[in-house]
């Protein structure tokens, strides 16, 4: 018999801010954050908008303090028999100015591996005196490293492996990762994410992230935790259509959201909020609105669904955990994101997108949508806990 597995403590960081408050000022509100950069120079690119954020740490100083609010939050104390389980890529910032050095004969007083996602994971380890190797685990494939961690997590302590586990990622905008994306031309022509819009025209990228502190329910019950939400369960496909571009079918990210609701025993019809990857391209807005009418059939046309990099832009690493935290605090407030600046109908995207207003609606078991190059996708069915009289 597997542990049920609820999370209990969350730290998040929106491009306007730390915490459940920013969350609510921004997200919830339906106001976008994208601005132009200022953390470089933004003339060489084709775009000079991020949701760029206001804090000015680095990037495993985030990690950090996302770490550190989640377990507060959760008001545990002892974390040396739990897991931590990152999606995380290298600070690139940081490993450009360490071989700026070392190519013009200095020396820098930073090893090399303090940048590397293993590293982040030493540095949480010792924090909170976690025993042994085998707990530390570090994620990177892509948009859903962060949604895979959670994923990972959750199974670790289903399976009795470990009563709790401190999980997530996060991300910085850098010039590195800016050029990228600008090279690939991806960004959004109008400095504004259109999710599902006719009229979409790319993705920006977003500051921010979130750590979330999971355990079984019988150790969060014994310590009398506050639970914010449960697990029911996960999906994990790859279509391996292309390196960069999803099955025009949507049958990876289709595959993924069967596969979470077999494994949480619910039946679709239950679904009362589907929280969608949607980064504004035109193939993946497409794809994703295939997959969704594939798995759900005619209650698709039925399920309100969203996307918050209209409002946050993309994580990267990050997304999947922190659009995870959104989910739970949308359950929490029992209100709905919009997807921001949702113009025109395209016909292939016909389904309801709360567009532009977030909307007041009791819900109860909702399901968060991740997809990442290399046709990876994962899917988390959660659940809004409810107090046993």
């Amino acid at each position: 018999m597997s542990n049920r597995v609820v999370v209990t403590g969350i730290g998040v960081m929106v491009p306007n801010g730390f915490g459940e408050e920013a969350v609510k000022r921004s997200v919830l509100a339906g106001e976008h954050l994208f601005r132009p950069v200022t953390r470089f120079e933004s003339t060489p690119f084709r775009s000079a908008f991020a949701a760029e954020s206001d804090f000015k740490g680095s990037l495993l100083e985030l990690g950090v303090r996302l770490a550190e609010e989640a377990v507060a939050s959760s008001g545990i104390n002892d974390l040396s028999e739990s897991s931590i389980v990152l999606g995380l890529q290298g600070d690139y910032n940081a490993l450009q100015q360490y071989w700026r050095l070392k190519s013009s004969g200095q020396h820098s007083a930073i090893p090399i591996s303090e940048y590397l996602p293993s590293y982040h994971l030493k540095v949480l380890a010792d924090q909170y005196r976690v025993k042994g190797n085998v707990r530390k685990i570090s994620l990177n494939n892509a948009c859903i490293a962060s949604s895979n961690a959670i994923g990972v997590a959750y199974e670790m302590i289903s399976r009795g492996q470990s009563e709790t586990a401190l999980c997530g990622g996060y991300s910085l905008v850098t010039e590195e990762m800016f050029a990228k994306f600008n090279s690939g031309r991806t960004f959004a022509s109008d400095g504004r994410v259109r999710a599902f819009s006719a009229n979409r025209s790319g993705m920006l990228l977003g500051d921010g992230g979130a750590m979330l502190l999971l355990e079984s329910l019988e150790h969060a019950e014994k310590r009398g935790a506050t639970i914010l939400a449960e697990i029911l369960g996960w999906g994990l496909s790859c279509d391996a259509f292309h390196v960069c571009q999803p099955h025009p079918d949507g049958n990876g990210m289709a595959l993924a959201i069967e596969r979470a609701l077999a494994a949480a025993s619910i039946h679709k019809e239950e679904i009362d909020y589907i929280h969608a990857h949607g980064t504004g391209t035109p193939l993946n807005d497409r794809a994703e609105t295939a997959a969704i009418k594939q798995a759900f059939g005619t209650k698709a046309y039925d399920t309100p669904i969203s996307s918050t990099k209209t409002m946050t832009g993309h994580i990267l690493e990050g997304t999947g955990a922190l659009e995870t935290a959104l989910s739970i605090l949308a359950m929490k407030h029992d209100t709905i994101p919009p997807t921001v600046g949702y113009e025109q109908q395209d016909p292939h995207c016909d389904l309801d997108y709360v567009p532009n207003s977030p909307r007041k609606k009791q819900l109860n078991k909702v399901i968060n949508l991740n997809a990442s190059f290399g046709g990876n996708n994962t899917a988390i069915v959660l659940q809004k806990w409810v107090e046993r009289g």
